[in-house]
């Protein structure tokens, strides 16, 4: 597939705001737009990108200075 040098670099943007790969936002993308299920490994990819942003926001919560 090619993408104006343009477009492509909103659609990595986008892409990387989810934390998906841009392949996987592109076909969530054509999805929406044509009203289809996006299909289980987007999910999946959303999924587990998901959880690393809320495991890395626990460990930001947690990381408590040390005392003496």
């Amino acid at each position: 597939m090619r993408l104006p040098d343009e477009h492509a670099e909103i659609y990595k943007l986008r892409a990387d705001e989810l934390g998906i790969p841009l392949s996987s936002w592109i076909t969530l993308a054509l999805a929406e737009h044509e009203n289809l299920d996006v299909p289980g490994y987007v999910k999946d990819d959303i999924k587990k990108a998901t959880r690393k942003r809320i495991l890395a926001s626990l460990e930001l919560e947690l990381d408590m200075p040390q005392s003496a």
